[in-house]
């Protein structure tokens, strides 16, 4: 006789690694537009990355007349992440990408 065990913990979706080390290493302040499935955060400003629950924090449409609003989503909904240019490597920095 043998037994099985099932294991009912939840699991979370893990973030690409990729994701994981700019959201880790971005610096808080830092001007950004986040793309998710559904919508797109243009010139969001990012504020905090919480590793164990995934949540990042943002600031959205602060140019607006009220000041903006905070919004926390879940990273693994984020499908892309445009960074400011001088936070590019040398190496991905190309003539056409430069300001005149």
């Amino acid at each position: 006789m043998y037994h099985v065990f099932f294991d009912r913990r939840p699991t979370r979706p893990r973030l690409p690694r990729l994701l994981y080390e700019q959201l880790t290493t971005l610096p808080p302040n830092t001007e950004v537009n986040v793309h998710t499935a559904n919508e797109t955060y243009y010139n969001a400003l990012f504020l905090d990355f919480e590793p164990r629950t995934n949540t990042v924090s943002l600031l959205v449409d602060r140019f607006y007349e009220d000041g903006g609003r905070p919004l926390s989503l879940n990273a693994t909904a984020i499908t892309a992440i445009d960074l400011p240019a001088s936070m590019r490597p040398a190496s991905s920095t190309n003539v056409d990408d430069e300001e005149e």
